[in-house]
């Protein structure tokens, strides 16, 4: 089991292991939020060099920030954003990446879903940066940015977003919906309904077409979109004693995904039983999500508290 996990956690983490580095040395610290980071995601920008980090923020903006792990040395490396997105009028909750492409979306507090372009562009506004602490870098003017499209729908916080297709996104709210969005045409083709808040949504299985979503009850749910006439869930795992907090599809496998819970466990679950295959729970607190802790190689680990 503990093979299992490793491999779901191994391909979740291969992005970020440069952030911080054996015996635990931060790397990069990505500045500039006045608010609490809320998510994260990993964009694919044309261009680039790198990887673009996309993160959320309670100041109600996201950031773009460029990072080259090749710039790691014996110091640690501030980095800026190279781009605002600011539109939201309310406290951004989630941020996912277009799986090809690049764009990322956002839900926020204000019940809506913004898509955006990661791309530089001449035509965009620059604003003034600021000038790193501790180094004598110069200031660089940052973009700013405004949402392309606005997905309206949810009546509450939109607390999870997943962009697992091109043009398909998939978001949880705690209004107790599920919903599939087309992004080109900007309507919503989709509504699962669980009686719950939800904080997470993932979306995998049996060709990619299985949705998992968690929230405030210890019950994991993956609804099966494909069957027409209904709107159950298809599966319901029962084993957390509090919140679900963030669920994760293997990549691979059909069968197996992760959930983690306010109880301080991490469950790995197969669709073919109802109980949990393996139970991590060293942890003392609050568990936010599955993919905050990885363990990359012997000598390697990232982790990431909220």
């Amino acid at each position: 089991m503990t093979r299992v996990i490793a491999t779901i956690l191994l391909k979740i983490s291969r992005e970020i292991y440069w952030i911080w580095s054996s015996p635990g040395s931060c790397t990069h610290i990505l500045e500039g939020h006045t608010g609490a980071i809320s998510s994260i995601a990993f964009a694919n920008s044309e261009g680039a060099e790198g990887v673009t980090v996309a993160t959320a923020s309670k100041d109600r903006t996201l950031r773009l920030f460029k990072v080259d792990p090749a710039e790691s040395g014996d110091s640690t490396t501030r980095v800026g954003a190279y781009k605002i997105l600011c539109g939201h009028k309310a406290s951004v909750a989630s941020v996912a990446a277009q799986k090809y492409g690049s764009k990322v979306c956002s839900g926020s507090w204000d019940c809506t879903i913004n898509v955006w372009d990661t791309n530089e562009s001449t035509s965009e506004l620059s604003v003034p940066g600021k000038k790193r602490k501790g180094n004598n870098q110069a200031e660089e003017p940052q973009l700013e940015g405004e949402a392309e499209t606005t997905l309206v729908g949810h009546t509450q916080c939109v607390s999870s977003v997943v962009w697992p297709e091109h043009d398909v996104i998939y978001s949880c709210s705690w209004d107790h919906s599920v919903r599939r969005w087309d992004v080109e045409t900007g309507k919503d083709s989709l509504n699962l309904y669980s009686g719950k808040a939800l904080n997470t949504v993932d979306v995998g299985g049996e060709g990619s077409a299985l949705v998992a979503a968690g929230g405030s009850d210890p019950i994991l749910r993956v609804w099966d979109p494909r069957k027409p006439g209904t709107s159950a869930p298809v599966f319901q795992f029962a084993s957390h004693s509090s919140w679900i907090s963030a669920c994760k599809w293997h990549t691979s496998s059909w069968f197996h995904l992760l959930s983690a819970s306010y109880d301080g466990k991490i469950m790995l679950w197969d669709l073919r039983t109802a109980w949990p295959l393996s139970i991590i729970e060293t942890h003392k607190d609050k568990l936010y999500h599955p993919s905050k802790t990885f363990q990359i190689k012997p000598g390697e680990i990232v982790q990431r508290t909220l």
